[in-house]
């Protein structure tokens, strides 16, 4: 008898609104702590993140050995880091950007060589100088003139009244293509990409021949020189430059062209000493 009035008495209580009160009252807080607990342990647990080795300069390409791994606590990470040391190797450090040593990489902090805005000048060899062409859709044959590929360079102009095209020089490679912002043509944007300027360097020789060129045609369209303008015409080809390969030099195609331009302009020799205001004032 006294079993049943247990058994009695249990029913009542666990059917009574205070008990169950109580015992949600008592897995809410059960929640709650194991909840903070497991909360508490994600963000102290030590992460392994790639931090630099050492000081790195802007432009700066990262290798392996400019990255080692350290444990950081999770809540001690901000967002936009890379994880991976193959999301960083083979990147630059940005332009205006110094990564601390033992600092993470950040997103911003590191970009992809054509993201860099000097990157044409990684692809001037020792001993070759930077040069711009105009260009336009036409003249790039619509935009069938491409990084890394070559290009040939044809004038056309007027001597003793009649016309004069020919190929000036051959197997110049081309750097890049940029729109009249900046931009480089072949990136992904949904921006227009009309080609305004392609960039190629060229051994100095060559460089000067295509600098006369230009202040040729600048003092043509004074019309007090007597020179006709000479017009350059970048030409496609089907060669093409691949990582690895060597270089094709760029050559002088026609002396004759090449005679025909110096001869409209003075060519000062590199070792001649320009006098000094004391100098004269001393004869």
């Amino acid at each position: 008898m006294n079993n049943n009035v247990s058994k009695s008495s249990l029913k009542r209580m666990l059917k009574s609104k205070g008990f169950v009160t109580g015992l949600c009252a008592l897995l809410a807080v059960l929640v709650l702590v194991v909840g903070y607990n497991l909360r508490v342990n994600n963000a102290t647990k030590p992460v392994r993140v790639p931090v630099a080795a050492a000081r790195l300069s802007p432009r700066h390409q990262i290798t392996s050995e400019d990255i080692v791994y350290v444990s950081i606590p999770r809540d001690a990470i901000a967002s936009s880091y890379y994880a991976h040391d193959m999301d960083i190797i083979g990147r630059y450090v940005n332009y205006d950007t110094t990564i601390p040593q033992g600092s993470m990489f950040y997103d911003g902090a590191i970009v992809d060589r054509e993201d860099l805005p000097d990157e044409s000048l990684f692809g001037v060899d020792e001993g070759e100088t930077l040069y711009y062409l105009t260009v336009n859709m036409l003249t790039s044959y619509t935009n069938s003139i491409l990084p890394n590929r070559y290009i040939d360079i044809y004038i056309s102009t007027k001597m003793n009244g009649k016309a004069l095209v020919g190929k000036l020089l051959e197997n110049v490679k081309v750097l890049q293509v940029k729109t009249a912002d900046g931009r480089n043509v072949f990136d992904d944007s949904q921006q227009s990409n009309s080609p305004y300027v392609i960039l190629f360097s060229l051994p100095e020789e060559q460089h000067l021949l295509m600098r006369k060129i230009s202040a040729i045609n600048a003092y043509s369209i004074s019309g007090t020189s007597g020179f006709s303008r000479i017009d350059v015409i970048p030409v496609p080809t089907t060669a093409y430059f691949k990582e690895g390969d060597k270089k094709v030099p760029s050559t002088i195609a026609s002396e004759f062209l090449q005679e025909h331009i110096l001869n409209l302009a003075e060519t000062i020799p590199e070792d001649i000493k320009v006098p000094t205001g004391n100098e004269i004032i001393g004869q």
